[in-house]
């Protein structure tokens, strides 16, 4: 490795770096998966997670913007059926304090 700085910090991953760097890998034959390979591995499964989760966060919202919309024309067409009509909240006034 040509990063000094990385290998005086980091000597115990330079050495692994180089180690695999310097391993001919022969086809046909398994290896043993390294950290780095379970930690890409990891984060490749993290990342999937990830997306998914955003996506059924996403589905999620829209489904209740989409009974929000339901619910406001429900209670409308009750009020107009049973002819009740809302009473709106006033803010009340109060006098500023002298």
């Amino acid at each position: 490795m040509s990063n000094t700085t990385f290998r005086r910090h980091f000597p115990d991953i330079a050495q692994e770096i180089t180690a695999i760097r310097s391993t001919p890998t022969t086809p046909g034959v398994p290896s043993v998966p390294t950290r780095h390979d379970r930690l890409v591995a990891r984060n490749a499964k993290l990342k999937r997670r990830n997306r998914e989760l955003t996506e059924t966060l996403e589905l999620a919202a829209s489904h209740i913007q989409r009974i929000t919309l339901e619910n406001q024309k429900l209670r409308e067409q009750l009020e107009a059926a049973t002819g009740v009509t809302r009473l709106t909240s006033i803010p009340s006034r109060r006098s500023a304090p002298s």
